[in-house]
């Protein structure tokens, strides 16, 4: 059994492994989802295997794994959300981001579920008890502009348009808040929230004047060129399936010879069975012993070796990878060339 258990982990370890690693190679991806419930599933499934390995860490007092843990799993639940349409989602995503200290983001998904149709009622008086909570130790600003669609940017980062259906939820702390509109004049606000708060900001944007642009001379048509990506290829990842697969493959033989045998073994220790079979059942019961002993064997060397895969060679590897490089093309009137850009 100590032997069964040491595979099964081994296995369960790898597993997860490439699920985070299909987060991290995910993350950049530009692509609008796809709805897909069976796809929606797998991603909340990782989320709550990335949460149970923080939980765990959190227990061993590892907080900075226990910290990588959660944030894959943020990324977990929020590729389930695109990919689904499972709204009960977000009160998992909630928690994991007040795990980690993120009291505005776990806010605003808390109140997102409670406004929800067809979340589990459950779930929304939960989520009403913790936005409440959340709420003494955050503050909310109400944003009202004009004209309406103005943009609304806190710290630079675009939050929506106007009118907002909701106030802000922000983290104690001064902010600046920026309302911009096209032809109008961009006015920003200084703001400083405390824990508790609730205020509101009203800003009617002031008409910007019309800049009319000098006519040029005509310019001579330049190439239509574009700068060539060159992007390493990523490590392999087939060592890693074909590890986890035969893991998988020596432990399903093993436990069904194991079972096998234990009957044949039963037999050999029946008063009521004869001779014969109990013979019969001795020589079957050996040779299943000693199947089911080589398939553990086998399943350890195939775990111990897709680990070491994973943590030796693969992850080495993908790190190098992250060295960028681009070719960029450069032309003047007279003159023209390359460029190599990147960061190492």
């Amino acid at each position: 059994m100590g032997r069964l258990a040491l595979v099964a982990w081994l296995c369960f370890a790898s597993s997860v492994a490439l699920a985070e690693d299909d987060i991290e190679m995910d993350g950049d991806a530009k692509a609008q989802p796809v709805k897909d419930p069976k796809v929606a599933k797998k991603w909340l499934q990782t989320g709550h295997q990335l949460v149970q390995r923080g939980d765990a860490s959190v227990r061993a007092k590892k907080p900075d794994e226990a910290k990588t843990h959660y944030e894959n799993a943020i990324t977990a639940y929020e590729k389930a959300i695109e990919t689904g349409d499972d709204v009960n989602v977000y009160f998992d995503l909630a928690t994991v981001e007040e795990k980690l200290g993120k009291l505005d983001h776990a806010a605003t998904h808390f109140r997102t579920l409670v406004k929800a149709q067809g979340a589990k009622p459950d779930l929304v008086k939960k989520a009403t008890a913790r936005f409440d909570d959340l709420t003494s130790k955050t503050g909310l600003i109400m944003v009202i502009a004009k004209p309406e669609g103005s943009t609304i940017s806190v710290g630079g980062n675009e939050i929506g348009k106007t009118p907002l259906a909701d106030p802000l939820v922000l983290m104690p702390g001064d902010y600046k808040i920026s309302i911009a509109a096209e032809g109008h004049v961009t006015k920003e606000l200084e703001v400083e929230v405390e824990a508790g708060s609730e205020s509101e900001r009203t800003v009617e944007l002031e008409v910007g004047k019309t800049v009319v642009k000098p006519d040029l001379p005509d310019q001579p048509d330049q190439p239509d060129e574009k700068p060539v990506i060159i992007a390493p290829t990523g490590p392999s990842k087939l060592p890693l399936y074909v590890g986890v697969g035969a893991t998988g493959g020596f432990v399903l033989i093993a436990t069904i010879t194991g079972i096998a045998a234990v009957s044949k073994h039963g037999t050999f220790e029946d008063d009521n069975a004869s001779p014969g079979s109990r013979a019969d059942a001795k020589d079957a019961g050996k040779t299943l012993a000693l199947v089911t002993d080589i398939c553990l064997v086998g399943a350890l060397a195939a775990g111990g070796f897709t680990a070491y895969w994973y943590f030796a060679k693969y992850k080495p590897a993908q790190r190098k990878m992250e060295t960028k490089t681009a070719v960029v093309p450069w032309v003047k009137p007279d003159a023209g060339g390359l460029s190599l850009a990147g960061s190492f």
